[in-house]
């Protein structure tokens, strides 16, 4: 009877023992498994870069969301504008491939034609820029830049040079990013120019810039959405100065964010980094918070297109 009793007593106690035991794993499973639940949602993966050629722009291609990339910034590469022989030998077939919906044909012409645009019409204007060249002695450099891209540009009028900025616009209104970055660089007096507004009556020109300068701000929006540095270096610059938008300072801080996450070029970074340290003193804790969120968001945007154009790649 004392040896049944005794079994009994031992078959409860390992019982107990099993039951402490699940329960105390069944605790620590939960402590462990819960806060890494919490660390995937607040802690997104480092960005991470590769490349690949950007020889054409698809305003069919489907937006790559970060589920889809793991979180990857596809650094794109831009065309390559520069073209052999001279511009006219070259001038039909981009035209007609532009004309038929081919944004780098596009792009690449406006930019050709952009550059002609600066260069003498005539012998007679070049033999002028060949004696200013030579006025300051710049032992023959500037004047044989100058002769060389005379010979280039021959044969292609000032007409179709002046139509420079049709075949960007056509470009950077499919979407492709470095025809948008192009038009940014195009000041509201060569636009006025080169479309034949410069003689205007005043207020008719004044809504001619006006609607230009709206339009190169719409163009750096799109391209700075896609990941263009460039894009979002001219944003900064312009919100500084308060020539768009409101709460320019603030804004400018939350671009500069942005390029200081995005770039990879250490000078780039440490310029900008100097920027917010400077600008730092400006701002209330609440502002900063305010400049965090919008570049945040904005990151957010770039990741899920999924594109990056680095400042400092052609």
């Amino acid at each position: 009877m004392k040896a049944l009793i005794t079994l009994l007593l031992l078959i409860a106690v390992v019982a107990l023992w099993l039951a402490s035991n699940y329960d105390r794993t069944g605790l620590f499973n939960t402590e462990i498994v819960k806060p890494h639940l919490v660390q995937d949602n607040l802690i997104e993966p480092p960005t991470k870069h590769i490349t690949a050629d950007h020889d054409t722009f698809n305003n069919d291609k489907s937006v790559v969301s970060p589920a889809e990339n793991d979180g990857q910034l596809v650094i794109m590469t831009r065309p390559d504008w520069s073209l052999d022989n001279n511009l006219l030998s070259h001038f039909n077939r981009l035209e007609l491939a532009a004309e038929q919906g081919d944004t780098t044909a596009a792009y690449v012409l406006g930019m050709n034609l952009r550059n002609c645009y600066f260069v003498p019409h005539d012998d007679a204007e070049l033999a002028e820029r060949l004696q200013q060249a030579y006025q300051f002695n710049d032992n023959g450099e500037a004047a044989a830049e100058n002769a060389e891209r005379y010979e280039f540009c021959l044969g292609v009028d000032k007409q179709q040079r002046n139509q420079f900025y049709a075949y960007l616009e056509m470009a950077a209104s499919n979407g492709f990013v470095p025809a948008q970055e192009a038009v940014a660089l195009i000041t509201p007096e060569q636009y006025m120019h080169a479309a034949g507004y410069a003689k205007l009556e005043r207020n008719a020109y004044v809504a001619k810039r006006i609607g230009y300068i709206q339009q190169q701000v719409d163009f750096l929006l799109s391209a700075a959405q896609h990941g263009s540095i460039k894009a979002l270096i001219k944003l900064s610059q312009l919100h500084y100065a308060q020539t768009v938008g409101k709460d320019g300072r603030l804004q400018a801080y939350a671009f500069n964010q942005m390029i200081m996450e995005l770039t990879d070029d250490t000078d780039l970074y440490n310029r900008y980094n100097w920027f917010q340290q400077r600008a730092l003193p400006e701002f209330t804790a609440e502002e900063v918070e305010q400049a965090t969120a919008i570049s945040e968001q904005w990151l957010n945007t770039i990741k899920a297109n999924g594109t990056l154009y680095l400042h400092n790649q052609e």
